[in-house]
């Protein structure tokens, strides 16, 4: 009954938890709040399935304690029956023996009794004949020998008489304290007997109890694991809920966050937008390209032309897109033509060089510099110093390597100057 109260309680929140979860509004606030509600029900609901798994553990554990208990008793038990058995043995021994000593003595007393009735007799006979008996006796030897003979043998008599007296006397003792000792003996074993009795019934019941306990034990370890099963149900539903609330603050912060990129995008092509304006009403301020300004403050030696050549460095014929100027170090690098500075970096071919846009879709590029001497978005003046001659990047030496682009297309340099 307890187990389907369970269940039907919470199938019937379902729909609670379902209305929490998915019918409030999907905003930041509501979502983050349902997530951390089903958070701590979730952590909750956890703690009292741990709890509830700990104290199955204890019940189950007392059990096993109690059922080593339970053999431990019925050991005992057994081993007292075994010391009762042993006694009863000892009893009936004991018994054994007394009823021997009693016969024994009967035997000694009725001895005793004879040997006592034949001495009383002769004792009776001499007093009736009195002291004369004897002297006839003695005085009828016929010599000195014969009158000690017959005393020896009188002495003797008499002497035999009161040793016989007195070996029955120790005899009857004897006899008399073994059996007092067997009967004292009889008398505690009896005792040992009925304590041993009485230990073996408490054990029993002891072992009595200790199984009724464990009755008990199974009966609440079986309400503790339906209770566990019903917990466990109870947390799977909660976890479930917890899933769908982190589900649904996920889509919401996927959702601000789509929202985010779409306005930094949309920001980024306003940005993009304005830039280029702004370059395109900075690029109208520039004269028209007519013929651009010997880039040295030296006319220099044209190392190598614009179109194929052989390449110094891979040895093969390869397309070259300037042309290359030799000069000294440091020699002065002029602007052709005014315009902004669009690039101003090193890179691993060109080394230090810098890239100028001009009017009408033209830039110019000025590479393998020592030193660059303006920086990105500058504008600059036609003839202007902006870097001097160095051999950075893939050079064999210092020079000069300029190219023209228009609308980003490679121009033969030559056909620039006047």
């Amino acid at each position: 009954m307890k187990k389907n109260f369970f269940k039907n309680f919470v199938k019937k929140n379902l729909f609670f938890f379902a209305f929490i979860f998915f019918i409030l509004p999907a905003n930041g606030s509501s979502t983050l709040d349902a997530l951390l509600e089903a958070e701590r029900l979730n952590q909750a609901a956890k703690l009292r399935v741990s709890e509830q798994q700990n104290i199955l553990a204890g019940t189950q554990l007392e059990i096993s304690q109690v059922m080593r208990e339970i053999q431990e008793l019925d050991q005992q038990i057994s081993d007292a029956m075994d010391i009762i058995d042993t006694i009863e043995l000892n009893l009936l021994a004991t018994a054994v023996r007394i009823e021997e000593a009693t016969d024994d003595l009967a035997l000694a007393q009725a001895d005793r009794e004879n040997q006592t009735e034949i001495l009383s007799a002769r004792l009776r006979a001499m007093h009736e004949q009195g002291s004369v008996g004897l002297l006839e006796v003695l005085f009828r030897a016929d010599n000195i020998a014969d009158f000690f003979v017959r005393w020896e043998y009188i002495r003797t008599i008499t002497q035999f008489d009161q040793d016989l007296l007195a070996q029955l006397k120790k005899t009857e003792t004897r006899v008399s304290s073994n059996v007092d000792n067997l009967n004292r003996s009889q008398i505690l074993i009896s005792e040992l007997q009925a304590e041993h009795e009485k230990a073996k019934i408490e054990l029993e019941n002891s072992a009595e109890e200790k199984k009724n306990f464990i009755i008990l034990l199974e009966e609440d370890a079986e309400k503790h694991a339906e209770y566990l099963d019903i917990l466990a149900e109870e947390a799977h539903t909660i976890n479930l809920q917890f899933g769908a609330a982190q589900a649904a603050h996920r889509a919401h912060l996927a959702e601000v966050e789509r929202k985010r990129r779409e306005e930094e995008d949309r920001k980024r092509r306003e940005a993009a937008e304005r830039a280029a304006a702004e370059r395109a009403e900075q690029m109208s301020t520039l004269n028209p390209i007519g013929t651009f300004l010997w880039p040295l403050e030296v006319r220099g030696t044209t190392t190598s032309n614009f179109g194929k050549r052989i390449d110094p460095f891979t040895k093969r014929e390869a397309d070259h897109e300037g042309i290359d100027v030799s000069a000294p170090a440091g020699t002065k690098i002029f602007a052709a033509e005014a315009g902004f500075v669009h690039m101003a970096r090193y890179g691993a071919g060109y080394g230090f060089h810098i890239v100028i846009n001009h009017a009408d879709g033209f830039s110019t590029l000025y590479a393998h510099n020592s030193r660059n001497r303006v920086s990105e978005g500058q504008r600059v003046t036609r003839g202007q110093h902006i870097a001097d001659v160095g051999t950075t990047g893939r050079s064999t030496g210092n020079h000069l390597h300029f190219e023209v682009r228009k609308n980003g297309v490679h121009q033969d340099p030559m056909n620039y100057f006047r």
